[in-house]
């Protein structure tokens, strides 16, 4: 029987670890996005950011307890009732993010709230109250946008100078305020030496090293990403599977290393003919896909088409020039995404069988269309 309760109890706080810890996973609470991204927020992401959130609010609210209690003992009435307004405004909160939905407190006017919250237990003499403005102070980086850490960080630092220099004589009042300022500053620049690394990191687990295109792991999750779009908005994207004709010649006459500046110019010129929002990725070797959202078919083709005469005329080579031979699919033919993509493979090895550099559309394969010799979502012939 104890086993039992002991594992039950082991059980359940294994899943709150690892659901808090899967909740502050990836990013920080707030997200840097395109101009273009409004539309693409990621469902997963925003679902962990109301988890953070919550755990945030939670965490502060255990905090304030502790803080009412103490003000309800020593009589301090206004403190105690301004308390437990805050405390009932994150219980509010708290409850309806546990029931996914928004809060209608964002972090900056919580974070507001704590630090008038502070202010005002010193202005009725609680001295004590001043040092929960540190972790405040180092919360600020952590939870916000860097314009909205700065902007607090000052305000905060023009409430605090008049009650500190009013509480405390000159000498101390300097050493308060120094420590205050240094522990924003540390944090911050920690933040910002993490949120870089993570940067790095991040970019470099989603681009090829040779090319700098996306790698393949990327380019799955953003077609998934499509195929989820078309489902709830019908919003039209495209592929092009794209490959290096003779591509092995080339290695054999210049070498491995004019072939990898060949491709990396390669990816290059198409870059530069595409829009922002458009993806090129490396599946691997010659092989190259190009992700565009927001296009179909015909003006995929045309697209492709245009490419390709690009790199027809173009010096990618020290002696002749590259062709490539690319396959077009839309979303509205795919099932799922390997689906997607063997559509484009076989439009692409209909072009290899036709004389390559050209340009083929997918169609819907019957039984008497052969199929490329492909297994899953990756060409497997050259």
């Amino acid at each position: 029987m104890g086993s039992k309760l002991t594992k039950s109890k082991e059980t359940v706080w294994a899943r709150l670890k690892w659901h808090f810890t899967e909740s502050f996973a990836g990013e920080l609470l707030y997200r840097r996005r395109d101009e273009d991204d409004d539309e693409c927020v990621d469902d997963l992401r925003d679902k962990r950011r109301r988890h953070a959130y919550r755990y945030i609010l939670i965490l502060l609210s255990l905090v304030l307890v502790p803080i009412v209690a103490h003000n309800i003992y020593v009589r301090q009435m206004v403190p105690a009732v301004a308390t437990l307004l805050v405390l009932g405004v994150l219980m509010l909160n708290i409850a309806l993010l546990s029931i996914n939905r928004e809060a209608f407190l964002s972090i900056p006017v919580v974070l507001l709230m704590s630090i008038t919250l502070v202010m005002l237990s010193i202005f009725y003499g609680q001295n004590y109250s001043l040092f929960l403005l540190f972790p405040l102070l180092v919360a600020l980086p952590v939870l916000l946008k860097p314009r909205w850490a700065v902007f607090m960080g000052i305000l905060t630092g023009i409430l605090v100078l008049p009650v500190v220099l009013n509480q405390y004589d000159p000498t101390t009042a300097a050493a308060v305020c120094i420590s205050m300022a240094l522990t924003w500053v540390v944090s911050a620049w920690l933040v910002f030496a993490m949120t870089e690394q993570s940067r790095r990191l991040r970019g470099m687990a989603i681009t090829d090293s040779l090319t700098g295109a996306f790698n393949r792991r990327y380019l799955e999750l953003q077609a998934v990403k499509c195929l989820r779009d078309w489902d709830r908005y019908q919003r039209p994207a495209s592929i092009l599977l794209v490959d290096v004709d003779h591509f092995k010649n080339v290695n054999d006459k210049f070498g491995h290393a004019v072939g990898d500046t060949a491709l990396t110019n390669l990816v290059d010129l198409v870059q530069q003919r595409l829009r922002k929002v458009d993806i090129v990725c490396r599946f691997g070797g010659e092989e190259f896909v190009l992700l565009l959202s927001e296009t179909d078919r015909e003006q995929a083709g045309r697209v492709a088409e245009e490419l390709r005469g690009v790199v027809e005329s173009a010096q990618t080579l020290p002696d002749g020039k590259m062709t490539i031979s690319v396959g077009v699919s839309d979303v509205t033919q795919a099932m799922d995404m390997d689906h997607w993509f063997k559509l484009a493979d076989n439009a692409l090895y209909r072009a290899k069988r036709k004389g390559r550099n050209r340009v083929e559309l997918a169609t819907l394969m019957s039984e008497s269309e052969p199929a490329a010799p492909v297994s899953s979502t990756v060409p497997l012939w050259r």
